[in-house]
């Protein structure tokens, strides 16, 4: 018969073998089986951000890191809490971008196999945002496998589409139930969304230095979901063969420069931080 101090020692000595214990000063908690992803995802990205830390590929911590971007739940709260941060953290020391380089090949690669296309979408957006001295994400990852596949490229575009469209068209009428006017101004913002979008991907497609063949295909295909204006069609053919030519006075956007990709890159991430806020 087990005195109460000698079943509390051996319950506590049943949960430590269930715990996996982070040993680690900056992130100093007991990740347990139930731990949430949102959780361990925050104070790891915090870590990596730090100037002065430094992520063993052997330590505990990176093995529970490895564990949790196994499962959709961690890629999506890696890619959530990286959202965040970069609101103020765009430009990052060099060890901060090998750590984040090596991270995104990994989870990346996780992506492919497990088609797991939301987290992949937003890395690869967030791969034109981090930099060092100038230097994007991208640049490293021009040569990753998930930019091959057009399973990847279709899907996430209808899924960015999809993200934007539910920020910015709040009605609570069905469509029968929308005036002339309702709809018609619902169509016009859809069709500015999907334009929007596919420059951005077709500008990333290009500076991911993918086949002009493939480019083409993909801004074809996706093509036939929405009618566009032929001054838009104009302008993606432009962008596709090469360069982007406005028809307004009011710009002059060239997809090679940085400010195009930034400026792309601002609306979509407004986007995005909204959607995971």
């Amino acid at each position: 018969m087990l005195n109460q101090s000698e079943e509390e020692e051996e319950e506590e000595q049943e949960d430590s073998r269930d715990s996996v214990e982070i040993v680690s000063s900056r992130i100093g908690c007991i990740c347990q089986p139930h731990l949430k992803c949102d959780e361990f995802m925050q104070k790891y990205i915090d870590v990596l951000f730090d100037p002065n830390a430094t992520v063993s590929p052997v330590s505990e911590i990176k093995e529970t890191f490895n564990q949790l971007t196994q499962r959709p739940c961690g890629r999506k709260a890696f890619s959530k809490h990286l959202t965040v941060k970069r609101v103020h953290h765009m430009n990052v020391c060099e060890t901060t971008y090998l750590q984040l380089l090596a991270n995104f090949v990994t989870i990346l690669h996780l992506c492919n196999e497990d088609d797991d296309i939301p987290s992949a979408k937003i890395l690869m957006m967030l791969a034109f945002t981090f930099h060092t001295d100038g230097h994007y994400l991208y640049e490293d990852l021009k040569k990753h496998p998930i930019w091959s596949s057009s399973r990847f490229w279709n899907a996430a575009f209808l899924h960015a589409v999809h993200a934007e469209r539910k920020l910015r068209i709040a009605s609570d009428k069905s469509f029968s139930e929308q005036t002339l006017e309702q709809r018609t101004e619902f169509g016009e913002v859809h069709k500015n969304i999907f334009f929007g979008q596919l420059t951005s991907f077709l500008t990333n497609m290009k500076s991911l230095e993918l086949p002009k063949e493939m480019i083409e295909s993909f801004r074809d295909k996706v093509l036939v979901f929405q009618e566009l204006d032929p001054e838009q069609k104009d302008i993606l053919k432009d962008l596709t063969e090469g360069y982007y030519i406005t028809r307004s006075s009011d710009a002059d956007l060239s997809p090679n420069s940085l400010d195009a990709l930034k400026s792309f890159g601002r609306s979509i991430f407004e986007s995005i931080s909204r959607t995971l806020s």
